[in-house]
């Protein structure tokens, strides 16, 4: 009775891998004069007679050039199996093709007593997570998606559907791939996860966009030397053209744009980062971010989070702008007005512009900046150019000083007006040359930075009132306003006549560059004529 109940318990952990090397370990019997059935792995009939070591690789092999397939949404992943980290215990695999051979083995005598029919060998197989991963991870990044509310194409006047988020479970995934490789399936369906809009078309049908409740307007280079990031600014622009704003909802700039990545459609261009202009993926993305952070600063909007640039830019006056870094620095807004607002942007021949469109405008708004009388001094730094002969100097970072702001808003309604102030800090930004080490000019001399001195107003107020879309503008150029403010002030030396030479002739011919048009991600109306702001 015992030996029945023994062989019952190993007939049901047979069908695990953990069954396949019981058999091996049970003790050695006589030989029994039955014969050897067929044995099959992965049901394929195997011939015995053979090298069992040769069989086991050529069966690995076999199972591990085959192609499988993961389905997610409309992307899916191909690869062979090997590819995706299945590894197969070939030295296993060989002994239990032995003990198949040997009808004094536990595995066959086993198999006599219990079953009928051909000997169903298991594949031992395993999956090696730190393959499959990071495949899994780049098929993620083309699943995952935000949640995208319905929105409004205002040139069009129609609502735009919803589409939901999706989210793709890389753990999980794997486990079902795990489970593909044991099972010998060529097909998984990846574990994908859906988040629901929040706002859907039927909310939008009664949106009103009569009137401007607040604006701002940039420029930027369209000329082809910034061609990739005017195109980053156009994909950004579109990513929130027709964002309708509910009243007491938070303007999320981050969930909204989406991961700046070349995944998400972004290239190359320049970007700030501690400072210096150096290359990085979704350059550009600042600008459309601070234009709509100053057109809901006029519109009176709530600011919940807003970080301004390490460095003053040469597009926006300081005090209005905003950089975003995704995930980690945001710009977050919240509606204050008793109506939807649908934001729309209009790009064309080197303007950005930005409009709140809503029911109506019944707030003035005035922004106010005074620069502090005390800068930081910027630090020189000097680089080792073997492309440069020796004695020649080249500017490739022009020095900012650091400045120290006080903003003020102020807020018109009726016989109401409500007083903000705020503190910014910009930095210094450091001046860098490059200096010539080498005997003669080298095949890849710097690109000599043509900004000029960066001067601003010391006191500078910006007023958008009810009645119109004019930018009233009030200026004092003050200490650091007008050019050459930096010597006069001590903080550097004139440049070289040499250097300044070249910086005119370089911003000259960039200057006589004509304008082409982005490669815009989609289509736009063009900009209405309006003030542009200094």
């Amino acid at each position: 009775m015992k030996r029945w109940l023994r062989l019952a318990a190993l007939s049901v952990s047979f069908a695990v891998m953990g069954g396949a090397i019981g058999y091996l370990l049970l003790p050695e019997r006589s030989p029994q004069a039955a014969g050897i059935p067929r044995v099959r792995v992965r049901g394929r009939v195997v011939p015995l007679g053979r090298d069992p070591h040769g069989l086991a690789l050529e069966l690995a092999r076999s199972f591990l050039r085959e192609h499988v397939v993961i389905a997610a949404e409309d992307h899916s992943l191909e690869r062979t199996r090997e590819a995706l980290g299945a590894r197969v215990d070939v030295h296993l695999l060989e002994h239990l093709l032995r003990a198949a051979a040997d009808p004094s083995s536990a595995l066959v005598r086993h198999h006599a007593a219990l079953a009928r029919g051909p000997i169903d060998l298991p594949l031992p197989v395993r999956l090696e997570g730190s393959v499959a991963l990071p495949l899994l991870a780049q098929l993620k990044e083309e699943v995952d998606h935000v949640p995208v509310d319905a929105r409004i194409d205002v040139e069009a006047r129609r609502v735009l559907p919803k589409r939901q988020g999706t989210f793709l479970d890389v753990f999980g995934t794997l486990a079902l791939l795990d489970a593909a490789f044991t099972g010998g399936r060529a097909r998984v369906d990846a574990v994908v996860e859906h988040t629901p809009a929040t706002i859907t078309a039927e909310q939008l049908r009664d949106v009103e966009m009569s009137a401007v409740v607040g604006w701002f307007q940039t420029n930027y280079n369209a000329n082809e030397d910034h061609r990739d990031r005017t195109y980053n600014l156009h994909l950004a622009a579109s990513r929130i053209n027709g964002y309708v704003w509910m009243p007491g909802a938070v303007l999320d700039f981050n969930q909204i744009v989406g991961d700046r990545s070349e995944a998400n459609g972004f290239r190359m261009a320049t970007v700030i980062s501690a400072g210096e202009l150096i290359d990085g993926v979704g350059g550009g993305t600042c600008q459309i971010a601070g234009s709509v952070y100053a057109a809901s600063f006029f519109a009176g909007m709530e600011v919940l989070d807003r970080t301004p640039h390490s460095r003053p830019s040469g597009y926006i006056k300081m005090g209005l702008d905003a950089t975003v870094v995704y995930p980690s620095i945001n710009l977050r807004l919240r509606n204050t007005l008793p109506f939807p607002v649908v934001v729309h942007t209009r790009l064309n021949n080197g303007l950005a512009r930005v409009e709140l469109l809503g029911a109506r405008r019944s707030r003035a708004v005035t922004f106010i900046r005074k620069i502090m009388p005390r800068v930081d001094r910027f630090e020189e730094r000097e680089v080792p150019d073997p492309n440069l002969p020796v004695g020649s100097r080249v500017l490739t970072q022009r020095g900012i000083p650091g400045f120290r702001i006080t903003r003020y808003r102020i807020l018109r309604e009726g016989d109401q007006a409500v007083r903000e102030r705020w503190n910014d800090a910009y930095p210094p930004t450091v001046q860098v040359w490059h200096v010539g080490t080498g005997s003669a000019l080298g095949a890849a001399p710097p690109h000599q930075d043509d900004h000029p001195e960066y001067t601003a107003d010391q006191y500078l107020a910006l007023t958008q009132p009810v009645e119109s879309e004019d930018l009233q503008e009030v200026r004092r150029p003050g200490f650091c306003g007008a050019p050459g403010w930096m010597v006069r002030q001590g903080l550097t030396r004139s440049l070289p006549s040499s250097t300044v030479q070249a910086m005119g002739a370089a911003a000259a011919v960039r200057a006589a560059m004509p304008r082409v048009p982005a490669p815009a991600p989609a289509a736009r109306g063009a900009a209405r004529p309006a003030a542009r702001p200094r």
